[in-house]
């Protein structure tokens, strides 16, 4: 990941400078006139690996602007006081939010901005007459698919989104109206179709981190899944080569920094040590989620009562995932004055990220095991439960557990529940729950500390208020 971290960190020095209202008006990253742009191969891979910049971000912003959203608001994780004590997340978390408030806010401008960048990349790679038509192809898909990776983003997250994919060159042609949930999903499978078709199956080391066909076929089933078109969905999970479940012994170290090239992670972002001092370059999740007794913990949220519930004797996952008063991290006994209190250990790799509230292990967008679960979901709806079985018992095997033979909705229920267990944490499982249609009913057996606040309403973010002030072709969110 070095030359795509490198590059990045030179670029978000420039962003902390850009205002929230040129998220699609905005030139380039750090000013660069278009004659130093698009003159070179060099030139245009160090703009494409800009607009990887904003899949997550930095310092607080991240855990607050997206992994709060993201994780808070099922029934795996509750929030706490150092949430709630905050009105403006309390607002989220709580099912209270308005179209003004500003983590929703965020998350749409910052997508849109790396929505521009692609756009900028896809419209004038292809006229690049010094390239070879390899080369133009590689960055146009890598390009499409960090576009429909933002649209995709934006489409969970939102009542309805904008499709800009073209470069404006006024004001006007910025102001689109929101599209068709359909036409969203075919903009998004065409992206990362393209994506997948010209993309390389890997990089070398110094270029981890960058989308590989791999990524793009996960994505897009990700994609065909969420719209209910899951034989594609099979087609293209079929089609991920080089990747598969690391061993149990292994498991731990997906998350804590020690082990972060391996065949489980089809795509992550994150920072090498030598750029950490430069910028606020990494994230805050190991003190985020400790208590407040705990080296002086913030007490954002913690693992529920329920997800502990659905765990069974053996598996490895819960070690690896949570801690509870009593228990040894990182050589030290653990003792929390709420007894009760679970804490998420994932992306937190030892007592010293807690106590200088720098976390630097990658963060995992897309692994294999999350790919298995989504393809076994697929297999169960279209009537293949051999299939769906096989995929279920493979994770379940490597968390430590025997093989279940189940059909019907236990099978579903199976295939559920393993999700939910084996991605806490990971800004999976709310979406899930709102795509199955069971969110209430499942915040309210979680016994969710605001489940009588949410309504169906809820299941997305109002389009922020700022968009509709903006744009006379969007309309505000009814309800909000």
């Amino acid at each position: 990941m070095k030359n795509l971290s490198i590059y990045i960190v030179i670029l978000v020095s420039s962003l902390m400078l850009t205002s929230c209202d040129e998220y699609l008006t905005l030139e380039s990253p750090d000013k660069p006139t278009t004659d130093q742009i698009w003159v070179s191969y060099d030139a245009a891979e160090k703009y494409v690996l800009s607009a990887y910049t904003y899949l997550t971000t930095t310092g607080w912003r991240y855990h607050e602007y997206y992994y709060l959203p993201q994780n808070f608001r099922g029934d795996d994780m509750f929030p706490e006081g150092g949430t709630t004590a905050w009105s403006y997340l309390g607002r989220i978390v709580g099912f209270n939010n308005t179209a003004a408030d500003g983590v929703p806010a965020y998350m749409w401008n910052n997508w849109y901005r790396g929505v521009k960048l692609a756009n900028d990349v896809i419209a004038n790679v292809p006229s690049l007459e010094v390239l070879s038509q390899e080369e133009r192809d590689q960055l146009v898909a890598e390009a499409r698919f960090l576009r429909g990776v933002y649209f995709l983003n934006l489409q969970m997250n939102f009542h309805g989104i904008i499709l800009p994919i073209n470069v404006a060159s006024s004001t006007a042609e910025l102001q689109l109206p929101i599209s068709p949930r359909e036409t969203v999903y075919e903009q998004i499978e065409d992206d990362l179709a393209f994506a997948a078709s010209h993309l390389p199956e890997s990089w070398d080391e110094a270029n981890w981190g960058r989308a590989t066909s791999s990524a793009a076929n996960a994505f897009l089933g990700k994609a065909y899944l969420y719209n209910k078109k899951n034989q594609e969905a099979i087609d293209v999970f079929t089609k991920i080569s080089g990747h598969n479940l690391v061993s149990g012994s292994e498991y731990r170290s997906l998350f804590d920094g020690t082990n972060e090239q391996n065949s489980e992670i089809i795509f992550s972002r994150g920072y090498s040590e030598e750029q950490l001092d430069i910028l606020y370059l990494y994230h805050q999740l190991g003190v985020a989620m400790a208590p407040g007794d705990f080296y002086g913990g913030w007490n954002m949220a913690s693992i529920s009562d329920y997800y502990m519930s659905q765990l069974e004797p053996g598996d490895i996952r819960k070690e690896a995932s949570v801690l509870e008063s009593g228990e040894t991290f990182d050589g030290e006994l653990v003792n929390f004055e709420d007894p009760g209190f679970k804490m998420s250990i994932k992306y937190v790799e030892s007592l010293s990220a807690i106590s200088t509230t720098r976390s630097v292990a990658d963060l995992i967008l897309m692994r294999y095991a999350d790919v298995l679960l989504m393809e076994a979901e697929a297999y169960y709806e279209l009537g293949e439960g051999e299939k769906a079985l096989q995929n279920v018992n493979e994770v379940r095997n490597r968390a430590g557990l025997d093989d279940v033979s189940l059909t019907g909705e236990a099978l579903r229920d199976e295939i559920r529940k393993q999700r939910m267990i084996e991605l806490v944490g990971e800004g999976v499982r709310f979406y899930d729950l709102v795509r199955w249609g069971v969110t209430k009913e499942q915040l309210t057996t979680a016994q969710q500390p605001y489940a009588k606040n949410f309504e169906d309403k809820h299941m997305y973010f109002p389009i922020p208020l700022e968009e509709v002030q903006r744009n006379p072709m969007v309309e505000a969110t009814p309800g909000f």
